[in-house]
């Protein structure tokens, strides 16, 4: 019997979908430590298995050509006061981050994952050793300590969808992705 991918275990979550007892997380700016603006919050990474928050989406907009990007989330704090998510990094650092191509992350094997999330701490982190190829470090690097600010709860699960492939149609069954409403 062939094992599931950790990858597989990965959701979008809308920014629209979650919760804004704290903060409406929907268009939020973000900022990078410096003040600059880097983008908007476009949606979350959650592991369904575990329900942790991994990464923020992050949109950087633009005119002709909008990147999306994952940012840890150990490193973003929310700013009340400015009422932004800041990130702590700044706009240099984030052109090394790999971009967020939804449709190819959808496919991701384990291999293509680990990959991915090694561009994006030699990036953010690049003082950092490396993490060990053979486990998940999701419960003990920095960069994916949860927030105080996140309030995971009943209501995520029936908002969080596979990120978008063709495979996710074809082998889910659906023609369209489940209704997040």
């Amino acid at each position: 019997m062939e094992r599931a991918s950790y990858a597989t275990r990965l959701r979008y979550l809308d920014a629209d979908d979650v919760d804004d007892s704290v903060v409406d997380f929907d268009g939020l700016g973000v900022r990078g430590r410096d003040g600059e603006k880097l983008g908007d919050v476009n949606g979350f990474i959650v592991d369904l298995a575990s329900g942790r928050l991994l990464y923020v989406v992050v949109d950087s907009g633009g005119w002709f050509r909008s990147r999306r990007f994952l940012a840890p989330i150990g490193h973003a704090v929310i700013d009340l006061a400015h009422r932004a998510l800041t990130l702590d990094i700044t706009r240099e650092r984030l052109q090394q981050y790999p971009e967020f191509e939804e449709g190819r992350f959808g496919e991701f094997s384990d291999d293509d994952l680990r990959a991915f999330e090694a561009r994006t701490a030699q990036a953010c982190c690049p003082e950092e050793p490396p993490e060990d190829a053979t486990t998940w470090a999701y419960d003990t690097r920095r960069h994916y300590q949860q927030p105080d600010w996140w309030r995971g709860g009943p209501y995520t699960y029936e908002r969080l969808r596979p990120v978008e492939s063709p495979a996710y149609r074809v082998f889910g069954g659906f023609d369209e992705p489940p209704s997040r409403g």
